[in-house]
């Protein structure tokens, strides 16, 4: 039987409104085409990596420990099966930290359509991989339409229905309210050996809030770290941007204990400022601008000047607006 499977981010203990509004138009599909509807998440696991052989197991409860929230909103959203990968990697929005155990559901359901709530967390990132990895189409603006035969369609033509041939990943907007399930719903934990690509290595993510997935932040290099003015500025263009100043341990002095960043620390705000010869782990997704070096090919923009005289210029010109 076919099978539709629901990208499911989590908020807090409850599922994203973004997701439930994917999880609505996968059952108005999943209906219309007699297929099973998956709603899958990743979380993170403390008991080790988990071996080859436990790869997939069925819960002998309907419920994961201090999940029955999400469990339950999943079950009243129509979902016939919740699916839950443990992974031993940080829970963030990237596919270094969770790809490996996302790309496990995917190898385990074989899904004939994929959903993503086009403003979840992970959508930007996750989407387009799973269609590039599983050579499926990509529908970047779905939605579920009725009829005997209910299709997803985005607006720039492509669609996906029972009747075609071929895999389909969907970031779907707006949805039809899913007819409302009961609370009962069956439980698949997959234990995900390797839950991490071997070849990527993520450090440096405690505390979580450095992990931004939105907002700004301000970069601190560390060949600038030990200037006084600079740092003075650094904080207040920090303020003025309502940003979180980070940088690593050598600007100790400068920023909060809390927001130590290295080089491999995965960020993905939607600003990000650099001071001097930062190095930083940044998601395709944001804006980058440069301040005391060339803007180069990985930068939106650099600010002309050295370190100090171009950050001293920026933060007078925001501080007249």
């Amino acid at each position: 039987m076919a099978a539709v499977l629901v990208h499911i981010d989590l908020d807090g203990d409850r599922p994203d409104p973004a997701s439930l509004m994917a999880l609505a138009a996968g059952r108005h599909v999943a209906s219309s085409w007699g297929a099973t509807l998956y709603a899958a998440l990743i979380v993170h696991s403390t008991g080790g990596d988990p071996s080859a052989s436990d790869t997939a197991r069925v819960a002998t409860s309907t419920h994961v420990p201090g999940l029955e929230t999400a469990e339950r909103a999943l079950a009243r959203g129509g979902a016939d099966k919740v699916v839950v990968a443990e992974t031993t990697a940080p829970i963030a929005p990237l596919w270094a930290a969770v790809g490996t155990a996302w790309q496990g559901i995917i190898d385990h359901l074989r899904p004939r359509l994929v959903l993503f709530g086009a403003d979840a967390p992970s959508a930007s990132e996750l989407a387009p991989r799973t269609a590039a990895r599983i050579g499926a189409r990509f529908l970047a603006r779905a939605r579920a339409q009725g009829g005997d035969d209910i299709e997803l369609r985005d607006r720039d033509g492509g669609y996906a229905r029972s009747s075609d041939g071929g895999a389909a990943v969907a970031l779907v907007g707006r949805a039809e309210p899913a007819p409302v399930g009961d609370e009962d719903v069956d439980l698949v934990v997959l234990s995900i050996p390797t839950a991490m690509d071997p070849r990527i290595e993520i450090a440096g993510t405690t505390p979580a809030e450095v992990s931004h997935t939105s907002g700004a932040i301000v970069v601190l290099g560390d060949d600038v770290a030990d200037d006084p003015q600079i740092a003075a500025d650094a904080r207040t263009l920090a303020s003025l941007l309502g940003a979180q100043l980070v940088g690593s341990k050598a600007a100790a002095s400068v920023v909060q204990a809390g927001a130590f960043i290295d080089r491999t620390t995965p960020l993905a705000p939607d600003l990000a400022i650099t001071i001097g010869k930062a190095e930083i782990d940044l998601a395709g997704s944001t804006s980058l601008v440069r301040i005391g070096t060339p803007a180069g090919k990985t930068a939106d923009g650099a600010v002309p000047g050295s370190a100090k005289e171009g950050l001293a210029d920026l933060v007078k010109r925001l501080g007249e607006l």
